[in-house]
């Protein structure tokens, strides 16, 4: 997670400054970097995606429910994206607030 951010503002301050400031071995960062997106990760990236499209579809008023729906109307019959996936990456919540935190995820 903190070499997503370190990766996304990398324009914007050194690689070796943001290593330094957040704990992190700037060789860490550029192992991370080269890693291969593993085929569950790229599925979970797509599923997430199309989440996202149905919920902005309805203009934010589907639920769980109602995007599990649609999914299975459109094919997709086995879903499910680990609850850190969501929350981390801005996941869609029933209430349509802010995805909730885990205390213990850094």
């Amino acid at each position: 997670m903190k070499f997503g951010f370190v990766d996304e503002h990398r324009h914007i301050w050194p690689v070796r400054v943001m290593c330094a400031v957040l704990g992190l071995s700037v060789s860490g960062y550029y192992a991370w970097r080269s890693q291969v997106e593993s085929p569950r990760a790229a599925a979970n990236r797509v599923l997430l995606d199309d989440i996202r499209r149905i919920h902005g579809e309805s203009s934010g008023t589907y639920g769980s429910p109602r995007v599990h729906a649609v999914l299975r109307r459109r094919g997709r019959r086995n879903w499910s994206l680990p609850d850190r996936a969501a929350d981390a990456s801005g996941g869609v919540t029933r209430s349509g607030g802010p995805a909730a935190t885990h205390a213990n995820n850094e």
